[in-house]
């Protein structure tokens, strides 16, 4: 936190992933005292909280229990509604395959969605779905689309991730545009085809391109730098951020 007050960022993502951003437990613990700590300390930081990125579970895998689904959708929620954040979820489990069908998975996932969608506005809190993934069900620009036209737009919103489709050897400016009226977050890291843990410059992600087909369709959400790489030192991602920041922020319509 101290790291980002000083480059000068206004807000953050926090992330509740296991094994890629525990930043938050997943799930949340059922302990209220522990739940005040997490709120404690994001809102001494000064930072503002734009969105809760979380996974309450594998959406389009079958055996996942639907009142458990319900209840971390609501805990989660909870903690969204009191940190003034957004709630991110993921575009199904860490596999490609379907359990079922493509077509099955898709419709679930959706159901899925719009369950928490609505758990979600319960709390006055809206609900996004990172509907392209490189590792995740939905890592084509074709299951991306076929899930939004399946979610009610009412029930969720769309985050576009920069790294996941160029990862995925998409065209990252035509799918900007394509999910452009969806979208309403979006995260910057750079990659190449198969990786998606580069910093901001060291592959391949046209941002400009990106930035200017959401903005020519009218965008005005968050700009979001994930620094979740593999090709720097620790003792060098300050720096890494620094320039990212720098990179970036030329681009952007309000710079």
């Amino acid at each position: 936190m101290a790291a980002i007050r000083r480059l000068e960022l206004p807000g953050v993502d926090v992330g509740g992933l296991p094994g890629v951003c525990d930043h938050i437990p997943t799930p949340l613990p059922e302990d209220i005292e522990a739940v005040d700590d997490i709120v404690r300390v994001l809102e001494s930081s000064g930072l503002a909280v734009w969105a809760l990125n979380v996974d309450p579970g594998p959406l389009n895998d079958p055996a996942l229990d639907e009142a458990r689904l319900r209840a971390r959708g609501t805990a989660l929620a909870t903690l969204a509604s009191r940190l003034g954040a957004a709630l991110i979820v993921p575009c199904g489990a860490q596999r490609r395959e379907p359990f079922v069908t493509e077509d099955a998975d898709l419709s679930l996932l959706a159901d899925r969605l719009t369950t928490l969608g609505g758990i979600a506005a319960e709390h006055d809190v809206r609900l996004l779905v990172e509907g392209l993934h490189h590792f995740r069900f939905c890592h084509t620009t074709a299951r991306a689309t076929a899930l939004l036209d399946r979610v009610p737009a009412h029930a969720a919103g769309f985050v576009l991730d920069v790294s996941h489709v160029v990862a995925g050897g998409f065209d990252e400016v035509a799918f900007a545009r394509a999910a452009a009226d969806r979208t309403e977050h979006v995260h910057l890291r750079d990659a190449v085809d198969g990786d998606i843990n580069l910093s901001l410059g060291r592959g391949r992600a046209d941002f400009a391109g990106v930035v200017g087909a959401l903005t020519a369709h009218g965008y005005t959400g968050h700009y979001v730098l994930e620094l979740e790489t593999h090709d720097v030192a620790e003792d060098e991602r300050e720096q890494r951020a620094a320039e990212a920041r720098d990179l970036v922020t030329p681009l952007l319509p309000r710079a």
